[in-house]
């Protein structure tokens, strides 16, 4: 891009100047030898510490000489400026003849910007890594040839690039158009954050019971096999209390129903009927109860060594058999 002009400032003191004119020589004799790229950081750096005319014409000479065209074009006219301004009209003229003989070559640069963009607020747009003024959009502005890289950002959107070649066979002026920036999506959930209602899929049906988290290999199928196994257990203690109770009321029946095959003592009837069910709940609860045992012993000695997938266990009893169902794959 055109290098600027520097702004005022206070009067440098005698270090200052010291130092500006012995980078000035120092870039001059560069100059001498054909190293303008390595003499115009030092023209560049006395200026900035003590300004003057002469130090702008030679900067300018310097741009020119090393390709940056548009730097040496606004320098030029600047030294032409400042020179009108101190009544040096000899240097005028000779800085006014150097910046018309640049002109007709310049390469020129157009940034246009699509109207959505101007709405957004914090947008700007980079030339050259330079911010690039509003008031300049749509203006073809002189800028050095070379690949000139634009950039258009604005908080919420996602930055828009392109890089444009000056000068060589592209002659004339360029233009490039900014479009419309694309709003950027909203952040991802932070962790811990529930997911959206539609990626956690559908809900379960008002009253149906919610689905059982999935079991998690040998640890699951371990659990769940000590806890059948502590049911079936359980399941033989309930066994032998009703076993014992049912002997217990059947040997006080058979004190009141003494000989034949029948009882008609209300009392006997009344302890055989008891002891029958009694019976009935000694073989159900010892059924169970083994099953069970059975069952959490192959969940955690032979299933949970495997690490098998999901177990289902159940128990079932029907007219003549009572158990354990134990479903799943096993390995």
């Amino acid at each position: 891009m055109i290098s600027g002009g520097l702004p005022a400032r206070a009067e440098p003191s005698a270090a200052d100047k010291a130092t500006a004119e012995a980078l000035f020589d120092a870039a001059l004799d560069l100059m001498k030898q054909g190293r303008s790229a390595e003499a115009c950081p030092r023209l560049e750096q006395s200026q900035r510490i003590d300004p003057g005319i002469g130090t702008l014409l030679y900067l300018a000479e310097c741009y020119e000489n090393t390709g940056r065209t548009a730097s040496a074009w606004a320098t030029f006219r600047q030294a032409m400026s400042e020179s009108q301004a101190a009544g040096q009209a000899d240097r005028a003229r000779k800085a006014q003849a150097r910046a018309a003989r640049l002109e007709p070559g310049l390469s020129k640069l157009s940034i246009g910007v699509a109207a959505e963009n101007l709405a957004i607020e914090g947008f700007k747009v980079r030339s050259a890594g330079k911010a690039v003024d509003p008031a300049v959009f749509g203006v073809a502005i002189p800028v050095d040839p070379g690949e000139i890289a634009i950039e258009a950002s604005a908080p919420g959107h996602e930055t828009w690039t392109t890089t444009v070649k000056l000068g060589g066979d592209n002659k004339g002026p360029a233009s490039v158009d900014v479009p419309a920036l694309k709003r950027l999506e909203g952040p991802p959930p932070a962790p811990g954050d529930a997911p959206p209602p539609e990626a956690a899929g559908p809900a379960p049906a008002r009253g149906a019971p919610a689905p059982a988290p999935a079991a998690s290999g040998g640890n699951t199928a371990r659990l769940i096999g000590l806890v059948v196994g502590g049911a079936g257990v359980v399941g033989l203690g309930v066994g032998t209390f009703f076993g014992v109770k049912a002997i217990s009321k059947n040997s006080d029946a058979e004190s009141y129903c003494k000989g034949g095959s029948t009882c008609e003592d209300e009392r006997g009837v009344t302890l055989t009927e008891e002891a029958k069910s009694a019976a009935t709940v000694s073989n159900v609860a010892f059924g169970l109860g083994a099953a069970a045992a059975i069952g959490g012993a192959v969940l955690v000695f032979v299933v949970a060594p495997r690490q098998a997938p999901p177990v289902q266990v159940g128990a079932f009893v029907d007219g003549r058999n009572v158990g354990l169902r134990v479903g799943g794959t096993f390995q």
